[in-house]
């Protein structure tokens, strides 16, 4: 009964070791992280959470990864046809979602060891939850990842309050340049708003409303468009 099941899941046999082999690399990553957090715990203050520092570093490297990802998946697929967007189960679109479900997946027992507000955990959990169950739909049915990346971009604001965060907490230490750096990058972090609304938001709206796709979703439904 195991093979014939799997079966009906297209992507589990294609996408099953590369997803665990990104969800190890997240894993010693964060362990990484965490022993870099240890290293400079007795320069931060006394009530720190040294997991939630951890999650600091751990979150550079992975949102850059994330955001060129994005970025090279959406760029690669803007001038492919509707096939390739919602068919379409190659390129970099496809290592975005495998990436993107790893880090959420990571970041669910982060965010329920870190020293935040209880309700806030369960939101953030939630939002974690619903993010994986919604890239591994993707995933597994190894389709649709061209969208999966449009909707990636908004990990370039998600960078850029990361480094916001490290040097605003202090992980860099303090003083003057460190304040004018926070200022920047807090201008950067409200641009990085700005730019991905038109990079992604209106990029699906501009495909969303072509004809070819019109046409598509029309024949779904037996009707025509003209």
């Amino acid at each position: 009964m195991a093979e014939p099941l799997l079966g009906a899941i297209p992507g589990f046999a294609r996408n099953f070791i590369p997803f665990l082999i990104y969800f190890v690399v997240c894993l010693v990553s964060f362990f990484i992280s965490f022993y870099m957090a240890l290293k400079i715990k007795p320069t931060r203050p006394k009530n720190t959470d040294t997991i939630a520092d951890a999650d600091l570093i751990f979150s550079v490297p992975m949102y850059s990864g994330l955001s060129m990802l994005a970025i090279l998946g959406t760029i690669e697929g803007m001038e492919e046809g509707w096939q390739f967007h919602w068919f379409g189960s190659s390129g970099h679109s496809r290592h975005f979602v495998m990436l993107y479900a790893a880090v959420n997946l990571i970041h669910i027992p982060i965010t329920l060891f870190k020293k935040q507000n209880f309700n806030y955990k369960v939101l953030m959990s939630f939002h974690h939850a619903i993010s994986i169950t919604c890239m591994m739909v993707g995933l597994l049915n190894d389709r649709m990842y061209f969208f999966a990346a449009i909707d990636g971009i908004c990990e370039i604001s998600t960078l850029i309050l990361t480094i916001f965060f490290i040097f605003k907490e202090g992980l860099l230490g303090k003083g003057p340049v460190i304040d004018r750096l926070v200022t920047i990058i807090g201008f950067m972090l409200w641009l990085s708003y700005l730019v991905r609304t038109k990079l992604g938001v209106l990029s699906v709206f501009d495909y969303l409303n072509h004809n070819r796709y019109l046409e598509y979703f029309c024949s779904l439904f037996g009707c025509t468009y003209s």
